[in-house]
């Protein structure tokens, strides 16, 4: 490689670096301090790794695999990527849900659903808002995907869900369904008449590094 290939390769990595951070620091101001949670979340689960994908390009400038200022688009943007889950959307469960099976008579009893709470039968009642839409295909643990957890297809739709406080300044409260722990996420899948409900305990990422231990049980429930 001569001295005048290496010159623009390296400005085009030490612009891929500024642009990153560029990214991450606009985001934080475009938004309201009340809003720092949600950011917070974005930006573990959208920005971080749209960083991972533009340090992966600028690794790629020497072999000139990186197909240049195309591929830093292509970078940013990403690939199949998840889908944000919107408030308010028209979709949002409601209604009684009964146990489809003895395990879930046993640990959770009946399901309703009121707006973006839920509350078990057992008395835990979580609330939540929407964090993003997970595809059947991926992994919630190492080696395990929603679709075979759930007996569901590769494109399927979870909706994964972060619990929040009843009260701001209050924790989140501890769950019979999590062993006396609190939850941090709640993964629902939608089928016809029947919801399948999973619980992750909190501080976690929900993907293929997520540890095992981290998910508290998943149960399923049938319209009534």
């Amino acid at each position: 490689m001569t001295a005048a290939t290496a010159r623009p390769q390296t400005a085009l990595k030490r612009l891929a670096g500024v642009l990153a951070f560029v990214c991450l620091v606009l985001f934080l101001l475009a938004i309201e301090q009340k809003q720092t949670v949600a950011a917070w979340e974005a930006v573990r689960y959208e920005a971080v790794p749209a960083a991972r994908r533009v340090a992966d390009w600028a690794g790629r400038l020497p072999s000139g695999a990186a197909d240049g200022f195309q591929g830093l688009k292509a970078a940013v943007k990403g690939a199949g990527g998840p889908l944000a889950a919107t408030p308010g959307s028209t979709a949002i469960l409601s209604g009684e849900y009964g146990p489809a099976d003895a395990d879930t008579r046993e640990a959770a009893g009946s399901l309703t659903m009121v707006r973006a709470e839920l509350r078990f039968e057992t008395g835990d009642t979580l609330r939540t808002r929407p964090l993003r839409i997970a595809f059947g295909r991926e992994s919630f643990a190492p080696g395990q995907t929603f679709a075979a957890r759930l007996n569901a297809p590769a494109d399927a739709q979870v909706e994964l869900r972060a619990v929040v406080p009843p009260a701001r300044g209050q924790a989140a409260p501890p769950l019979k369904l999590c062993g006396g722990e609190p939850a941090g996420v709640v993964a629902l899948l939608h089928r016809g008449s029947r919801v399948d409900v999973m619980l992750f305990r909190p501080g976690f990422v929900i993907g293929g590094e997520t540890p095992p231990a981290a998910l508290c049980g998943a149960w399923t429930f049938e319209a009534r």
